[in-house]
């Protein structure tokens, strides 16, 4: 059996979608049939996603032959699990087609490639994380909400700041109770 493995971490306007990489994917099917593997919302930082745990099942039960791919980092953005990924491929005969990064993976120079396409992955996959790491940062300089509910004694205020809708926080008003239990927490030490 072909299968054919799409990731999507987050939906937005430049990322490619799943229907998308399925549609490209299929192309290098040549019209055989296949069974698509799809994880939405899942990282490629690691192999925790449900559909890709059930396709390499299928790769160590012998039922797939071939896995195709939009690009190599849909499957991981890590070299070392990517990896542990090829050599079970390589383990079950599994053919692995990535459908942007042309190479041929019978070959020393294919492999090479392949190589270091999951570097630059992996590379991208940290900067990606630095910029997020960073954002947050500038974004409690600011003194900017940063994520989730409002801390006990707070509230978030939407507010808009160089064209970005966000929040900040301030003392709940409506209920001050809750702020002076938590300044006397503070000036107990707690």
């Amino acid at each position: 059996m072909i299968a054919v493995y799409c990731r999507q971490s987050i939906d937005k306007k430049d990322s490619i979608s799943i229907e998308q990489q399925e549609l490209s994917c299929r192309a290098f099917t040549f019209g055989a049939a296949y069974r698509k593997y799809s994880d939405k919302g899942y990282t490629g930082a690691n192999t925790n996603r449900p559909e890709f745990a059930a396709l390499m099942n299928d790769v160590q039960n012998g039922l797939i032959e071939k896995v195709i791919v939009y690009k190599v980092d849909r499957i991981s953005r890590s070299l070392q699990d990517f990896v542990g990924i090829y050599s079970e491929f390589e383990k079950h005969g599994v053919e692995f087609i990535s459908c942007n990064e042309q190479f041929d993976t019978s070959t020393a120079m294919g492999k090479a490639t392949l190589q270091i396409i999951m570097v630059f992955a992996e590379l991208e996959r940290n900067m990606i994380q630095k910029r997020v790491k960073d954002n947050f940062y500038e974004r409690a300089k600011k003194g900017l909400f940063l994520a989730g509910v409002a801390p006990y004694g707070f509230k978030k205020v939407p507010i808009v700041i160089e064209g970005i809708h966000t929040h900040m926080l301030q003392e709940d008003d409506e209920h001050p109770e809750r702020m002076q239990a938590v300044r006397m927490a503070l000036s107990e030490g707690c």
